[in-house]
């Protein structure tokens, strides 16, 4: 865990990477309810996928009941290996807000398909409440070549 220069107070940023911690503890055990307890019910995420609407697809996803709906088809795409690992967690730290950012590594087989080992950016924004740090903005992505127009999803930290 790396706290920024411009943390305020070192303990509550401490809490912010062990509230990250623990997310990924949930994640890795695919439990949902769990995982549902660190993010704030006004949840507000830009993911890798899109965010199913009755008109279609959106760009955000927006409050918890579609946020809980999107990690039941993720865990659903994925046999039971999914491991998630996030890099180089930088945590930024004032008063009752917090920012977390790092590299996210998953790794998984997908059912019936490929094993995936992917890197993705990763940052959000937490919100203490009752003593607790909710997530209240999430935002994961992958770099793009326009030149190509593809996503770079075999690109991970230098040096790995």
């Amino acid at each position: 865990v790396i706290l920024s220069d411009v943390t305020e107070d070192p303990a509550a940023a401490l809490e912010v990477a062990a509230a990250r911690a623990a997310w990924v503890e949930a994640f890795t055990a695919q439990d949902l309810d769990r995982m549902m307890s660190f993010y704030a019910e006004d949840i507000y995420s830009y993911d890798l996928m899109a965010a199913p609407t009755g008109d279609g697809l959106a760009m955000a996803f927006d409050g918890e009941a579609i946020w809980r709906q999107n990690w039941i088809s993720f865990f659903g795409m994925f046999d039971d290996d999914l491991v998630i690992t996030i890099d180089n967690l930088t945590v930024y730290q004032q008063g009752d807000l917090a920012t977390v950012r790092g590299l996210t590594r998953l790794e998984g087989t997908l059912v019936g398909g490929p094993f995936v080992d992917v890197w993705v950016r990763e940052t959000n924004v937490l919100r203490r409440v009752n003593d607790r740090w909710l997530v209240l903005h999430d935002h994961v992505s992958v770099p793009f070549d326009f030149a190509t127009e593809q996503a770079l999803t075999s690109l991970g930290p230098i040096g790995r």
